[in-house]
């Protein structure tokens, strides 16, 4: 089976209009997943792919921004950051330990008194906070010197071969991630059960730095400040309106402490998943996984997200469904030296809902580009540059976005934003009473079909398999898949009814800076 889809995916990439969908229904994740879940709770999936000497290595943990609490917002993208600066074995020199833990120990000392110095209310004292931070950093320089091998960590994996070498944190998920030799693996095990216990945060303070240029240069990209206030102003209770990199005044001030508790509640056995994929043998493969990770303690399930945004359908299934929720339409107007915009935000539930394939599906339909609102605002009417339509696939509260970018030219709009808005909700009020042209849906099926198979082949399954496991299930691949191929015109026409309402929305009008 899987010959045949690797020999076939190329053809069926290349074809822009193909027999209707039938192929993808003989191949499915079931019988390809090994799965097994440890005592203390991990969780593997292994995935057999011969085609080369591989293994796609993937450690991904349930957490991310919407763990988040104020005043330690962007701490999960700052501990990705972190799990590189080494253990108590890897990154230091061979004899060191005890005098690294002693520079630790008066760095510490020292960025605490600063952190109280900073927390006072009224008038602080800046000559001392200056003071504390130059004495930090010169022990830090002799701590470089004297104790730590910088990036050891990357480098061993470079020197088994090791590709891809990265991490990556998002809203929901943190993963690490390498290719490998399949003679690797267990140096990959190995490495990745010490820093799941053993990390030590060395450079806390400089790399803290390091994050909060990161967020500036973030901040330098025109239109930066004004999708991070939209965010904000849609998610009015869930955590999701925190940004993953943190709002910088807590980048700033997080302290190494908060980041060790915050650690021992998420980055363990029980909320972590390890997928690998590519020329394995799985029972081997499981004998070295309980050597290096069945001796590590589980403590019980880390805190899920309770929180829920307080949109009109919450209500109306909290309350009843005959509850009349208040109307509230929320805008967010900013300017910047960017291309003009106008989005549509909806709420819209997580990605387990039975309503999510139909309004994902209805996503790609409104934003196609053979779509009624391409055709008509892009081409026709030439009053747009770009017009957009999407449901996200969220693990809690997900969002429908419909934006337009403004076409310009010498330098003035071609329609006011206003006119554009308009536009955008037509084709929306379009969408609740006009069946979509069956061949579009068709096109539009063809090419979930499409990107299903492709995230089926090869290693790079495993990302998929981390995406969707930590965020639901990982079964749900296939069921999520079949649900979308479903998806009929009155589905359509339901979930915009439902879901794309102006009680239910927040405006955002991005004017160019003059």
């Amino acid at each position: 089976m899987r010959l045949r889809l690797a020999a076939g995916l190329g053809l069926l990439l290349a074809s822009m209009c193909w027999p209707a969908p039938a192929a993808a229904q003989e191949v499915s994740l079931a019988g390809q997943v090994v799965e097994r879940v440890l005592p203390n709770g991990l969780k593997v999936l292994m995935v057999k792919r011969t085609e080369a000497p591989l293994i796609r290595c993937i450690l991904a943990y349930r957490v991310g921004a919407v763990n988040e609490r104020p005043g330690i917002t962007g701490i999960s993208h700052f501990h990705e950051h972190m799990m590189f600066k080494g253990t108590r074995s890897m990154g230091i020199k061979p004899g060191t330990f005890a005098r690294d833990e002693e520079y630790n120990r008066q760095i510490d000392a020292l960025m605490d008194q600063v952190a109280a110095e900073e927390a006072r209310p009224g008038a602080r004292d800046e000559a001392k906070i200056a003071g504390l931070k130059q004495q930090a950093s010169a022990l830090l320089e002799r701590q470089k010197k004297e104790t730590i091998v910088s990036e050891e960590i990357w480098s061993a994996y470079q020197a088994a071969g090791g590709t891809g070498i990265n991490a990556s944190t998002g809203s929901e998920m943190t993963q690490y991630y390498v290719t490998l030799p399949k003679n690797a693996l267990e140096l990959y095990l190995a490495l990745e059960a010490d820093r799941m216990v053993h990390p030590v945060f060395r450079e806390f303070y400089s790399e803290r730095d390091v994050v909060a240029e990161e967020r500036r240069m973030s901040e330098n990209s025109p239109g930066f400040f004004f999708q991070e206030q939209l965010n904000a102003t849609f998610y009015a209770a869930h955590p999701y309106a925190n940004p993953v990199v943190g709002w910088m005044s807590d980048i700033s001030r997080v302290t190494k402490q908060e980041m060790i508790a915050y650690r021992e509640i998420y980055y363990r056995p029980d909320n972590a998943t390890l997928v690998l994929a590519g020329d394995l043998d799985p029972e081997q493969t499981m004998a070295l996984v309980e050597k290096y990770f069945g001796g590590i303690a589980s403590r019980g399930p880390s805190p899920r997200v309770r929180t829920e945004e307080p949109s009109p359908f919450y209500y109306r299934r909290t309350i009843g469904g005959s509850f009349k929720p208040p109307f509230i339409e929320k805008r967010v107007i900013g300017r910047a030296a960017t291309n003009p915009q106008v989005v549509l935000m909806f709420h819209i539930p997580p990605l387990w809902h039975d309503d999510l394939p139909a309004l994902y599906m209805l996503g790609r339909v409104l934003g196609a580009r053979t779509g009624r609102m391409y055709l008509d605002l892009v081409q026709a009417k030439e009053h747009a540059a770009s017009v957009m339509a999407s449901a996200s696939d969220s693990m809690y509260d997900g969002v429908f976005r419909v934006s337009a970018t403004g076409r310009e030219v010498q330098g003035e709009l071609a329609a006011p934003l206003d006119q554009i808005e308009k536009g955008l909700w037509s084709f929306i009020e379009d969408a609740k009473s006009v069946p979509v042209d069956p061949q579009l849906l068709e096109r539009t099926k063809n090419s979930v079909e499409a990107q299903y198979l492709q995230g089926l082949a090869g290693t790079g399954i495993a990302g998929t398999l981390a995406r969707m496991e930590t965020a639901y299930r990982w079964q749900y691949i296939d069921e999520q898949y079949r649900r979308r191929m479903a998806v009929t015109p009155d589905d359509l026409m339901r979930v915009a009814k439902a879901y794309l309402t102006r009680d239910n929305c927040v405006t955002g009008i991005l004017e160019r800076e003059q």
